[in-house]
């Protein structure tokens, strides 16, 4: 296939990297910035630069933030050729997918909203690999009208590039499930470096220290979008979480040793549940008629 991807930071740059690594697709690339498509034209990471005309290709990935997804499609979709699947990359759909699939079909595009679960600390192609998707989830939202060969064709091409496990949902269900699976996580791990106590840290730590901050270096011109745009679930989310530590909190205050253990007890009890089903979970979910 002839694949452009409009976007070269880390997931479109590692998307570029790994169609060029493990597929024999012609691989395209549009940059805002001139000089990041450059950059990776010369390390022949993609066959070629894209700037206005973009007829020709059958699959175009927009790999950019939301606000800018919409801007794309709408000046670019004029001038692709009947028959091409649009895929995103966004983290929140909201009504992205139902919006950008109206401004496509008068063109005869079809679009697919998709969220590839991989990603690092850092941003940019600077810090793209070709490896980023090995054994990762790859989730789609399609429509009720959405051919089921555009689904099974971006599967195909996803699972080329080391995705392992697919989930097909409803846009609402992904973003209810991101808001607990990826934000509320990046929102724990921001509230959680706030403590004065930091400075101290080094000598201090290990693993789980780690494991929980990890993730407070995120982009914030990327996630302050991403919550904003999908606040009601994140809210839903943090109100569960609030209560859960509070539970904790009166325990603890009470001196009430019981009621630690069996919160400590309950919480491991669901987890080792959590790890016996994604054991078990088979390779394709779908979970578009599932409500949460």
């Amino acid at each position: 296939m002839k694949v452009l991807i409009a976007g070269l930071g880390l997931i479109g740059g590692s998307i570029a990297k790994a169609l060029h690594a493990y597929t024999e697709h012609g691989v395209f690339g549009w940059n805002r910035t001139l000089a990041t498509a450059q950059k990776a034209l010369d390390e022949n990471v993609i066959d070629g630069i894209i700037t206005d005309d973009c007829s020709g290709f059958d699959v175009v990935i927009v790999c950019l933030y939301p606000p800018h997804i919409r801007k794309w499609v709408k000046e670019h979709v004029s001038t692709m050729s009947e028959g091409t699947i649009i895929i995103d990359v966004s983290g929140v759909k909201t009504d992205l997918p139902q919006e950008m699939a109206d401004v496509c079909a008068p063109f005869g595009v079809h679009y697919l909203s998709t969220h590839p679960m991989a990603g690092k600390e850092r941003a940019g192609y600077d810090v793209s690999d070709e490896d980023l998707y090995q054994g990762a989830n790859f989730i789609m939202t399609p429509l009720p009208d959405t051919p089921k060969y555009v689904v099974a064709q971006i599967k195909n091409l996803a699972h080329q590039i080391g995705f392992r496990r697919f989930v097909i949902t409803t846009p609402e269900m992904h973003d209810r499930m991101i808001a607990y699976t990826s934000q509320l996580a990046h929102v724990v791990s921001s509230s959680y470096v706030e403590s004065p106590v930091i400075e101290l840290e080094c000598g201090f730590s290990g693993g789980s220290f780690h494991d929980m901050t990890r993730i407070a270096t995120m982009n914030e011109d990327m996630w302050t979008g991403l919550f904003m745009e999908n606040k009601d679930s994140l809210l839903q989310e943090l109100d569960i979480l609030i209560g859960n530590l509070q539970n904790y909190r009166k325990a603890l205050a009470d001196g009430d040793e019981k009621q630690v253990y069996e919160l400590i007890r309950e919480g491991r009890l669901r987890k080792e549940q959590n790890l016996q089903n994604r054991r078990s979970a088979p390779d394709v979910i779908d979970l578009t008629k599932k409500k949460v």
